[in-house]
């Protein structure tokens, strides 16, 4: 079913999942006029979110999106700009964009999942899987990454590329997300290993070992 009324639309080259927090820069006219909209809705006591989705400036290049909400204004300067924190809410599937305004608008249908227990293996698997390969992302790169508690998919996939991150947005089971991350970990963690072997020969600068001279 269709929502009663259309929702601002925010296409980003980013994707972004229920329950997340986004700090956001807002400066462009356009986005300042959605900011005005929404917190307007909410001086009549109406929700509005702002339906954050895989793009760039009027193009749309994801099918779902997250419906955000504005959480806080942080900074509002005098030529309009604002910095702002958003939510993540509900997910979002475009039925149709509106372009009548200075920004993109879109009648939505929204996305939940359908309901089953959680799996427990495949969410250690995952979960396990994630540790392995941040642990040689770090080894590579040298830079630690902290993790907060990971209670579901979209909780462990919030870091990784955007083609997942989109995948796992648009599906509806947990357990669907879990086994989809746990494939993709299968495919990514044998090319970190080989890179994580180079790096260590490059750092020895090509010796692998003792060797000797001569026949």
């Amino acid at each position: 079913m269709l929502d009663c009324n259309p929702i601002p639309l925010f296409p980003l080259p980013i994707v972004v999942f229920p329950g997340q927090i986004v700090p956001l820069h807002i400066f462009e006219p356009r986005y300042k006029q959605m900011l005005a909209d929404v917190r307007a809705a909410d001086e009549r006591g109406e929700t509005l979110p702002i339906g954050m989705i895989l793009g760039e400036d009027r193009e749309v290049q994801g099918e779902v999106g997250c419906a955000m909400l504005l959480a806080k204004v942080l900074d509002e300067f005098d030529d309009g700009r604002l910095n702002i924190i958003v939510r993540g809410g509900r997910r979002f599937r475009i039925a149709r964009l509106v372009e009548n305004k200075s920004y993109l608008e879109a009648w939505v249908e929204y996305v939940d999942d359908a309901e089953e227990p959680t799996d427990p293996v495949l969410l250690s698997k995952a979960v396990a899987a994630l540790e392995n390969l941040v642990g040689q992302l770090e080894e590579v790169t040298g830079a630690r990454a902290e993790a907060g508690p990971l209670q579901n998919a979209f909780q462990i996939a919030q870091d990784l590329d955007l083609g997942i991150r989109q995948q796992l947005l648009e599906m509806t089971t947990e357990n669907g997300r879990l086994y989809a991350l746990c494939e993709y970990f299968d495919q990514m963690i044998p090319l970190l290993e080989a890179e994580r072997k180079l790096h260590r020969l490059a750092s020895s600068n090509g010796h692998t070992g003792s060797h000797r001279e001569g026949p």
